[in-house]
Parts: C-alpha cells; sequence; structure tokens
C-alpha cells in the first residue's frame, strides 16, 4: 500500500498523482496533519510499534511513502477562555513531536522523499553542489552595510534574495510577493541603518536561458526557460507573460553526473533544481527544492511527471498490486 503524506485540502503536485493512482486502481491512503486531531481515527500503539489509520495497520500494510508538503496550520476549534495564543504555541509542538514519531515508525518504508532529507538548506545546498563539481555564484550572508558594499564592489551585477524562499503576504485587500530583486552600492547607501537583519547577496549570473530540472530516481526531465528580454531578476514575475517558452532541454552527459552525484549526496530521490546556462556556455547551480512545484514543466513540455511519479509509488509500494495485473 502507499501512503500519501500531504495537505488537507488541494495541493498542486498532490491531487494530479493522487488521480492516476485512482486510474490505476493503486491501493492507497492519504494522511494529513488535520487527520491526526480532526475526524479520522488515529492511534499510535507506542509499545508495539503500531500506527492505526481508520482501521489500517500503516506499519503492516504500506510499502512506500509520497511525502509531500504535510506541514499545514493547525485549524483548532479551542473555547474562548483560553490563552490561545499560549495554547497554539505549545499544541503546535505537541503535534511536531508526535509527527516526528511517526516518521521515525515509518523510517524503513520506501520514502519519495525521506522528511530527514528535505531540510537541506539552500545555502548548504550550494556547498554540496560546489563540492560535486558544479559552478555556483559567489554568495555572501551580511548583516551589515559595509560588507555589502565591499561585495557590490567585486561584483556590481548582484542580486539579493531570501535565504530561505520566496513566498508572499496578505495585509487588507493587497498580496505582496517576495522576489528575487537587482541591488547596486546606490541601494545600500541609502540605508538609514548600518547594522540590519542577515542577508542573502549573490552574484548576478549572465545567463542565456534558465532551467528548472526535475529529478525523480536517476531521471532528470529538464525544461529550458527561453524569454526574449533576459533583462529580468526573477522569472515568477514572467511566468504569464507570452514572450516566455518551455522546451525540452537534455544536459551534457558530464553535467547530468554532476547532479546525479549531488543528489546522492544529498541522498534525495527527488527534487526541482534551478540551473541557468551562461552565455558563456557554462552551467550555474542556483538552488534545489526536495519538495519544489513540478506541474508548469510537466505540463508546458508533455513530461507527464504526476503519472511516472504515480507509476514510481506503484512499483515501489504495491509490489503484490503488480503481479496481480500481470497474471490477470
Amino acid at each position: 500500500m502507499i501512503l500519501i503524506l500531504s495537505f488537507f485540502g488541494y495541493e498542486q503536485c498532490t491531487d494530479p498523482v493522487i488521480d492516476w493512482l485512482l486510474y490505476y486502481k493503486a491501493p492507497f491512503l492519504k494522511l494529513t496533519q488535520q487527520d491526526l486531531y480532526d475526524s479520522s481515527k488515529v492511534s499510535i500503539d507506542i509499545t508495539n510499534r503500531r500506527i492505526i489509520f481508520n482501521g489500517v495497520d500503516l506499519i503492516k500494510e504500506v510499502r512506500c511513502v509520497y511525502f509531500r508538503r504535510f506541514e499545514d496550520n493547525i485549524n483548532l476549534n479551542l473555547r474562548s477562555g483560553y490563552p490561545m495564543s499560549q495554547a497554539l504555541f505549545e499544541l503546535k509542538y505537541e503535534l511536531n513531536d508526535l509527527i516526528k514519531h511517526i516518521f521515525f515508525l515509518l523510517k524503513e518504508k520506501i520514502w519519495f522523499p525521506a522528511p530527514y532529507n528535505v531540510s537541506i538548506d539552500k545555502l548548504t545546498s550550494i556547498l554540496y553542489a560546489q563540492d560535486c563539481g558544479l559552478k555556483v555564484p559567489k554568495c555572501l550572508i551580511s548583516n551589515n552595510k559595509q560588507d555589502l558594499v565591499n561585495f557590490l564592489s567585486k561584483y556590481p551585477s548582484s542580486i539579493i534574495k531570501p535565504i530561505r524562499f520566496s513566498g508572499y503576504y496578505i495585509m487588507r485587500d493587497t498580496t505582496y510577493n517576495v522576489y528575487t530583486n537587482s541591488i547596486s552600492v546606490e541601494d545600500i547607501t541609502q540605508l538609514e541603518c548600518d547594522i540590519f537583519f542577515p542577508s542573502l547577496i549573490q552574484e548576478k549570473v549572465n545567463k542565456d536561458f534558465e532551467i528548472r530540472a526535475f529529478y525523480l530516481d536517476g531521471n532528470i526531465y529538464a525544461s529550458a526557460i527561453i524569454v526574449d528580454d533576459k533583462n529580468y531578476d526573477d522569472v515568477k514575475r514572467i511566468f504569464g507573460s507570452e514572450h516566455i517558452r518551455w522546451i525540452p532541454f537534455k544536459f551534457p552527459y558530464e553535467i547530468e553526473n554532476k547532479i546525479k552525484l549531488f543528489m546522492n549526496k544529498l541522498s534525495l530521490n527527488t527534487g526541482s533544481l534551478d540551473i541557468i546556462k551562461t552565455v558563456d556556455g557554462e552551467f550555474t547551480f542556483i538552488e534545489v527544492n526536495p519538495v519544489g512545484q513540478f506541474m508548469a514543466p510537466s505540463n508546458r513540455c508533455n513530461f507527464d511527471l504526476e503519472k511516472l511519479i504515480a507509476k514510481w509509488l506503484i512499483k515501489n509500494g504495491t509490489r503484490q498490486y503488480l503481479l496481480q495485473r500481470r497474471t490477470s
């Protein structure tokens, strides 16, 4: 059986995979954080190492786990009168430790990907990529104006970006997005403060085009993102433009091997990689997201990644099911 750990609601890279599991009539269960404290029946026998979910013993029945954005906001209906913020704070950590124990009990299963490996941060992954022979941009983390000015003096064409990820937030009727942006010495010198929160500044790569590569257990499905006007900082800002094209791309053999070595070093059997092909013909690693979105390249380059993932889960999670289909 296949176990899916994901959001309670719609998740754009989980539901299309589930559609294919339904099509192939593969046995699976979906467990969410909300199931742990809401309407579903979950019981964990710690002494005997059993997880019972809706009458199914997950330890006994599950062979493979699709781990896809399992983290979610806690939706508790607490009675008024309690110190709400403190209760939510404490219950969040109660739930976190429970989830860690669930991961521990399921650690011998086949994971896609394993929860212990998805926490690799952007900065550390850059060092791993460099160790594997991939070219990486010059980077600096600093909390003071002088360091940034010195860096920009050496690399005047640079960008500033989040250390973790580019998210969004909502204030009243407006949604604000965080993007990668160019930064100059003038921008820094205009700051009123000399010390600030640690920030990531990076050499801006002189790109020919960007590449989104999805890694699936040794196979690489890459898409070249061709943009007429290359004077942009963050391709997400122009995803809806009519001047952008997605084309299937094949890395040189040497680069493919370095990517595979990199993913093996991180013990990742899946992930979405951002790589830039420079105007000089070099390939520069930018980052890897173990649970990155893949539906855009899947649809635009006809990779059918959601179908391939479903077939991988079936192959690794339902051996008996496959034997039955072959003999039927």
